[in-house]
């Protein structure tokens, strides 16, 4: 009986049905009501590449249907590192001009732009999403340490053909390192060297008054520092210079000499064993292969000339005093109360050591033979060759910014104002002003410009030099509110004059305190 029931209920559930069917009007010929909506055609934009610290450009093409485009608002966001579920608002107009300054990112890592649409009448979203990708835009050229605050240090970057191989535009990056970690460097930086670091890859390694810091160039993120640079951690971080050749990189502090190279040792060892105190100037010999004599330092404790054979894990590393003879121009064994201004190496091999009387104020360039092994391979000590007296050199005793160069009988010499130059191809100098700085500004540094590889490339292997290396100085000021750099191209060898016509500047500087080269 239940049964019967429930086929009857069936029954008359469809009759029901088909009548309210036959009701029905037919819609199926009428226009269908479109609902307003926001579409975003991303046709050709599904990835984005951009080089670091360009500017991305999104410009896309919207159709706002039955919508007013006054009712429509608009906000870009970025996360703020790749896989990050923190964002922030990059723009807030129809399109996008963002600088993207990030740090490139990984392979197969990507950040996410969000692009959203509002209907600020119905609170409806509209949302498109991009993944980016950033590459790194910074390659060799030049490095610049500035300082905002006289206590903190950032760091720019500049581009150009004068100083970047097969580039033909200009590219000066601003604040690259704050840009990109968010702080500045604390201490500032006296001094910066390019070099390459066991695990972290190529580095700017750079020196303040108490501390001493890598940057990895690949993202300007910072590398290891201080006691992370020592296997046996000094009593203090005291740096005074940065140098190296083939194979070592050299750190002096403390009046100690470390020696390693950093790209199979990711740390110094223990300074060379020596009883003399190293100073922060000293001349090493970069470019001679296999010279005799690898070092000379003039040593201000004890009034004399020092020199060490080797610097490398093999060889002589002892240091011995210069000794003296008879008939030379200058006593190597005995000239006290000098301090060292500054100190290089010719490329004939001869050391350089300009040094004043703190007594007299009296400056000289003191020339040292660098010394050769005989026949049977024992060492020649090096002697007193040359001195060159610059009593009659122009505002010498005001000059801050000395540079010697290597391949020229031509020292530059610079007060806050002026650069001189000294020339000493005859037995006695002649000096002559080569450049003034413009009104209400002051050089802050000085030197020649070498490529960060100078002098180790192969003539047989290795691309070729820029035409501007060891051709051009570098030269930075101040004017109180901004930092320049200029580069002074240097004509008619051993006369040191600049070509004034042809200098270049970039601005927009804070006050800048090192320049270095990187590849």
């Amino acid at each position: 009986m239940k049964y019967h029931k429930i086929t009857y209920s069936i029954y008359a559930f469809l009759a029901l049905l088909i009548a309210l069917s036959s009701c029905k009007d037919d819609l199926s010929t009428l226009d269908i009501n479109k609902i307003p909506g926001v579409t975003i055609d991303t046709a050709g934009q599904s990835n984005l590449n951009i080089f670091q610290f360009e500017h991305l450009v999104i410009t896309p093409k919207i159709n706002a249907d039955g919508l007013q485009l006054t009712d429509l608002s608009y906000e870009w966001k970025i996360n703020i590192s790749p896989g990050s579920l923190e964002y922030e608002v990059i723009g807030t107009t129809r399109d996008l001009d963002y600088e993207v300054r990030l740090k490139p990112t990984e392979a197969n890592d990507y950040h996410q732009i969000l692009y959203t649409i509002t209907d600020n009448k119905t609170g409806l979203q509209y949302i498109m999403a991009w993944p980016l990708a950033v590459r790194n835009s910074i390659s060799e050229g030049l490095v610049i340490a500035e300082t905002a605050d006289g206590i903190n240090t950032d760091i720019s970057h500049i581009m150009s053909s004068l100083v970047t191989p097969d580039y033909n535009q200009v590219s000066v990056k601003h604040n690259v390192y704050s840009s990109i970690n968010n702080a500045t460097i604390p201490g500032i930086i006296k001094q910066m060297r390019y070099t390459n670091l066991k695990a972290n890859g190529e580095i700017m390694m750079g020196i303040t008054g108490n501390s001493l810091v890598t940057i990895k160039t690949l993202d300007y993120t910072p590398g290891p520092k201080n006691e992370d640079m020592f296997f046996t951690v000094p009593d203090a971080i005291k740096p005074q210079t940065l140098t190296g050749v083939s194979q070592v990189d050299v750190y002096v502090g403390n009046n100690q000499m470390h020696g390693v190279w950093l790209a199979i040792s990711s740390k110094f060892g223990l300074p060379f064993a020596s009883p003399y105190a190293v100073p922060g100037h000293i001349a090493l010999d970069r470019g001679n292969n296999y010279p005799a004599v690898m070092l000379s330092f003039y040593d201000e404790v004890n009034g004399r000339f020092i020199y060490q054979p080797s610097i490398t894990s093999f060889g002589d590393r002892n240091m011995y005093p210069v000794p003296s003879k008879s008939g030379e121009p200058f006593n190597p064994g005995s000239l006290p109360n000098q301090v060292n201004l500054a100190a290089g190496v010719t490329t004939d091999g001869d050391y350089m050591h300009l040094l004043k009387d703190k007594s007299t104020g009296k400056v000289g360039l003191y020339i040292i033979n660098a010394g050769r092994n005989d026949e049977d391979y024992n060492l020649i000590p090096p002697y007193a060759k040359a001195i060159y007296d610059l009593s009659n050199a122009p505002d010498i005793n005001e000059a801050i910014h000395f540079v010697l160069l290597d391949d020229q009988k031509v020292m530059y010499y610079a007060t806050k104002t002026k650069i001189y130059a000294m020339l000493y191809g005859a037995s006695t100098p002649s000096f002559g002003l080569r450049y003034t700085a413009a009104n209400a500004e002051e050089i802050t540094t000085l030197q020649i410009y070498q490529q960060a590889d100078y002098p180790f490339r192969s003539v047989d292997f290795d691309p070729p030099y820029l035409s501007t290396n060891n051709k051009q100085l570098i030269m930075s000021t101040f004017s109180g509110t901004e930092g320049k750099v200029y580069l002074l191209p240097m004509t008619n060898p051993g006369v040191g004059n600049i070509d004034i016509s042809k200098i270049t500047t970039y601005g927009g500087f804070k006050k800048i305190t090192a320049i270095a080269p990187q590849l």
